[in-house]
């Protein structure tokens, strides 16, 4: 995917998504996030705060997690049409650096698996090619 496609792409969703659509699908990606994160036992708590940081509307969220009592910051999770991955929180100080990290992580980890990481390689491609589309990121960074 090139670039000004997906800025062009980008800005006719914005103008087309109602903000409670949005919101809803947000919300609803996020339990879904957690409830995956929990039993896949990437978080240990049962009881966590999630936030979203960075979306690409009704495709894939970028979020903050952290398990209950904890004080040292959020860790970093990406879900949506991608892997549901986890990265410690000092590893990204933005969403951006988050997204450059997973893509990173995929791209690792396809290398391993030879031809059967083929399609983890695609999204890892796909990833890091959104997170060098300055635009999409203008606001947050």
């Amino acid at each position: 995917m090139n670039s000004d496609k997906v800025s062009e792409t980008m800005a006719q969703e914005k103008a087309q998504v109602p903000g409670e659509e949005l919101e809803a699908w947000v919300k609803q990606q996020l339990a879904k996030a957690v409830q995956e994160l929990t039993e896949k036992k990437l978080v240990e708590s049962i009881v966590v705060e999630a936030k979203p940081a960075w979306v690409l509307p009704f495709v894939l969220l970028i979020g903050k997690i952290r398990e209950q009592g904890r004080t040292d910051g959020f860790d970093w999770f990406i879900y949506g049409d991608a892997p549901t991955t986890v990265a410690l929180s000092r590893v990204a100080v933005t969403p951006r650096d988050a997204a450059r990290h997973f893509a990173l992580q995929w791209h690792l980890e396809a290398g391993r698996r030879g031809e059967a990481g083929a399609e983890l390689t695609r999204r890892a491609e796909a990833l890091h090619e959104l997170v060098e589309e300055d635009s999409l990121w203008q606001s947050i960074d």
